[in-house]
C-alpha cells in the first residue's frame, strides 16, 4: 500500500467544466507528496498513480494523481492541466493555505502559447468526424465548444481560461450565450450517448470561434525564475 499524503484533491472533467450528464464519470485528481525518503533515493520513483473503479458507484470512477515534484516540473514548462487542477471548482480535499501559495506562484509560469496549442490540439481531436450539420453526441460538442473558447480567452484575456466554461460565455454575444446555456440544461437531463440536431446559431458560431483563432500571433515570452518554486517543493517535502 502506498503511503501518500494529500495535498489537494479535486474534480476535472465535464463535472468541474459545469456540464456535467446524469451518467458522467468521476474524475477525481490529486496531488500529493510521498514520505521523505522517497526523495533521497538514487532513483526516481513511480510519480504517478491511478485507480479505476466502474462498479464503485452508479457511474464509472476513477482517482489519478501526479507527485508534487512532477506537478511542479509540469507547472513550470506551463502545462494547461495543472492550471485546470489548481483551480477546480470541486475541491473534495485540500491543504489549503499551502494551496494557496501555490495558486499564487503559478500565475508566473503561465505561457499564453503554450496553453493555448493545448486546447487547439484538444478541440482538433474533439472536431474529428465531427458533422455538426447533422445530429452529433451533445457531449462531444461541449469539448470542442470549451476547447475553443478556451483557445480564444487566452488571445483576448491573456490569461489562463477559466475552468468552469461559463464563466467564458462573455466571448460570445448574447444569444449564442442563451443557446448554449439551454444546451447545458438540456445535458444536465440525459445520458452521455444523447443526440442532439443543434441550431444553424450554435453552427455559426461554432464556425465562427474556430475561424477567429486561426493563425495567432503572441508577444515574445521569457523562463520565470525556477527559484520560487524550488523554495515551494523544499518546503513541502521538509513538512512531511
Amino acid at each position: 500500500m502506498r503511503q501518500i499524503t494529500c495535498l489537494h484533491a479535486i474534480e476535472s472533467g465535464s463535472r468541474a467544466w459545469g456540464f456535467a450528464s446524469p451518467d458522467s464519470d468521476y474524475d477525481v485528481r490529486l496531488l500529493y507528496c510521498q514520505p521523505s525518503d522517497w526523495y533521497l533515493s538514487l532513483f526516481e520513483g513511480k510519480d504517478t498513480f491511478e485507480f479505476i473503479q466502474n462498479d464503485l458507484l452508479s457511474v464509472p470512477f476513477d482517482i489519478g494523481g501526479w507527485d508534487i515534484k512532477k506537478a511542479l516540473q509540469l507547472l513550470y514548462k506551463s502545462n494547461a492541466v495543472v492550471f485546470e487542477w489548481l483551480h477546480s471548482p470541486i475541491v473534495y480535499e485540500q491543504q489549503t493555505d499551502l494551496m494557496a501559495h501555490l495558486q499564487a506562484l503559478s500565475i508566473d509560469y503561465f505561457q499564453p502559447i503554450t496553453v493555448f496549442h493545448h486546447y487547439l490540439g484538444m478541440a482538433k481531436n474533439a472536431s474529428r468526424d465531427l458533422d455538426l450539420n447533422a445530429p452529433v453526441r451533445l457531449k462531444k460538442v461541449f469539448y470542442l465548444l470549451r476547447a475553443l473558447l478556451a483557445a480564444k480567452w487566452i488571445l483576448t484575456m491573456h490569461t489562463p481560461p477559466p475552468v468552469i466554461m461559463k464563466q467564458m460565455l462573455e466571448l460570445f454575444e448574447q444569444k449564442v450565450q442563451t443557446e448554449i446555456l439551454t444546451l447545458i440544461d438540456i445535458k444536465r437531463t440525459q445520458d452521455e450517448s444523447y443526440i442532439h440536431q443543434l441550431s444553424p446559431i450554435m453552427i455559426n458560431a461554432i464556425a465562427s470561434l474556430r475561424a477567429s483563432i486561426d493563425n495567432p500571433t503572441f508577444a515574445p515570452t521569457t523562463a520565470s525564475d525556477i527559484a520560487p518554486l524550488n523554495a515551494f517543493y523544499r518546503s513541502v517535502v521538509r513538512s512531511i
